[in-house]
């Protein structure tokens, strides 16, 4: 008999961790708390595959919890499931948890379920697949950097003076300013990471990002912008798995820590695979411009740097 995935469900509302555990109570192991310091403790005392967690907690707020979880348990698989579009939180269950979904309450049943069916078949690959990475650093795993092709999409210039400042002695620094050219240059070069503003000559490319990621899931996606929109944002986690999100004007500081994380990221990702089941995404919908949806997508499929997730 396969084993079944351990779920985790946290809400101070004890209906809706009681109404969550009656849907899958017969599909999965399911645990539950009201509270962030009682999950914690689930948490370090069993193996848990997925956790679903409210944001807005007392004691303890959702994105909190889910950072711990990051820390103590980094394959446990991680669900925001919130009734509040709180951008600040959104951008944190990006930057901070690296959640997997971000559903929004009420929920649909048919769209919680497959959510969660999906998350916990890889939350079970990842807990017998996955090595820790002081593990990869004993192994020798370890990428040069300067082999990582790092793409800027942005057309402010002082956004690619910036990077190229911070990063130009540890990888190769290509600069678009628009997604036309970061197609001709993803067609020659080997990018590993990109960072890339929402709007570029006042066109949005949240499209573009997602369609990246879909087809070339290896590829990671730092956001960097002075757009602010929740339901934006949350697109970007569920179907573009964007890595890690910025605010504008750049914090070198921090915009030098996501990049040098999201460069150790991607050689891990390259070294174990399996680890780019946890950032699979939804399927981006058409837009409304159908015709450059299917012009970026033709394009993007012919990249050779995918590892299929």
């Amino acid at each position: 008999m396969s084993e079944k995935a351990k779920i985790l469900f946290v809400d101070d509302e004890e209906n809706i961790v009681n109404t969550l555990k009656s849907l899958f109570k017969n599909t999965y192991d399911v645990y539950t708390a009201t509270n962030g310091s009682a999950a914690l403790g689930i948490i370090k005392n069993n193996q848990i595959h997925v956790i679903i967690s409210d944001q807005r907690m007392p004691e303890m707020q959702g994105i909190d919890l889910l950072r711990e979880v990051k820390e103590i348990s980094p394959n446990t698989m991680r669900i925001m499931l919130t009734g509040y579009s709180d951008l600040p939180a959104i951008i944190s269950s990006i930057n901070v948890g690296e959640i997997f979904r971000y559903i929004c309450k009420p929920w649909n049943n048919k769209d919680v379920k497959d959510t969660l069916n999906e998350a916990a078949s890889i939350g079970l690959t990842l807990a017998d697949n996955v090595s820790e990475p002081d593990q990869d650093i004993r192994l020798g795993r370890a990428t040069d950097t300067k082999k990582i092709g790092l793409l800027v999409i942005d057309d402010e210039l002082e956004i690619h003076a910036t990077v190229s400042q911070l990063f130009s002695d540890k990888c190769k620094v290509v600069s678009a300013l628009n997604y036309e050219e970061s197609l001709d240059i993803l067609e020659r070069e080997d990018i590993g990471v990109i960072v890339s503003d929402v709007f570029v000559g006042n066109r949005d490319v949240t499209q573009f990002i997602k369609i990246l990621k879909y087809q070339h899931p290896l590829i990671v996606a730092v956001i960097l912008t002075r757009f602010r929109d929740a339901n934006t944002t949350i697109s970007l986690i569920n179907q573009g798995q964007v890595f890690r999100y910025l605010p504008k004007p750049v914090h070198k500081g921090q915009l030098r820590a996501s990049i040098e994380a999201s460069l150790s990221h991607y050689s891990r990702c390259k070294w174990q695979p399996v680890l780019l089941t946890r950032h699979r995404v939804e399927r981006a919908a058409v837009n409304q411009n159908p015709a450059m949806t299917v012009a970026i997508m033709a394009r993007l499929k012919s990249l050779h740097n995918s590892i299929r997730a």
